[in-house]
């Protein structure tokens, strides 16, 4: 099988993992309104314990149960829980792309340099100019080549895709706190953008804080699989030639 054949089943089964991941978020999203709505309609005093429904032998002699009433029950399904998940789809979809881009760049080394071992491979993996997305680039011509209808190239999509990843890194290590690193970062890549892709990227932080919601959920959705889409349409036409 050739690389770029292999590359297409790779993208397939990332596609399918973000769709799945999407499709799960989606199911919680709605039940937390369903929830909230639920929570609204009831006339009668309501209180919920976290820790009612663990098993006795796994509680702790010193838990401390946190019990929701109806005002916060509906706080947390109207609100707070939508930004949990939105985290969390955040996270879980940036993980599974650095992991389809890690794959393709072992698969056009794999292919290119038949002699390199799988453990020699692997030590080559890395992000930078001198692996991910700079080295790959150069060993997958027909990705820089490839652009749009719209007019978009492999380098527009590398930009956005940058950019979240400083977004997901503040998330996930400083609380959402975007330092000066980051920020320094986002800036030198929003001058490359042009205005719909700047407006849309700058969904997901104000000043310096990171911006979640189900919105950022539905914006980020909709980009990676447009950018799922425009690698695989440029191996097919690779392949096709």
């Amino acid at each position: 099988m050739g690389l770029q054949e292999e590359a297409a089943i790779i993208l397939s089964n990332g596609f399918e993992e973000i769709m799945d991941n999407y499709n799960q978020t989606a199911l919680l999203l709605n039940s937390c309104e369903k929830a909230a709505t639920y929570y609204h309609s009831k006339t009668s005093r309501i209180a919920i314990d976290t820790t009612a429904n663990i098993l006795v032998e796994l509680k702790l002699q010193t838990d401390i149960g946190t019990v929701f009433a109806k005002k916060q029950l509906i706080e947390q399904y109207k609100h707070k829980l939508g930004l949990k998940l939105a985290k969390d789809y955040l996270v879980a979809t940036i993980a599974t792309l650095d992991v389809l881009m890690e794959d393709l760049y072992e698969l056009a080394i794999a292919h290119q340099e038949p002699e390199k071992t799988e453990e020699q491979i692997k030590r080559m993996i890395r992000w930078g100019d001198k692996g991910i997305p700079g080295d790959l680039i150069n060993r997958l011509p027909f990705l820089k080549e490839h652009k749009n209808p719209k007019g978009f190239k492999f380098e527009d999509f590398l930009n956005t895709y940058e950019h979240l990843r400083q977004i997901r890194h503040a998330t996930v290590h400083t609380k959402g706190q975007l330092r000066k690193r980051h920020l320094s970062k986002i800036h030198s890549l929003e001058e490359k953008m042009e205005g719909k892709q700047r407006d849309s990227v700058q969904q997901f932080y104000w000043e310096d804080k990171v911006v979640l919601s189900p919105l950022t959920t539905f914006v980020l959705r909709h980009w990676c699989l447009t950018f799922i889409s425009f690698i695989t349409i440029a191996i097919t036409e690779a392949i096709e030639e």
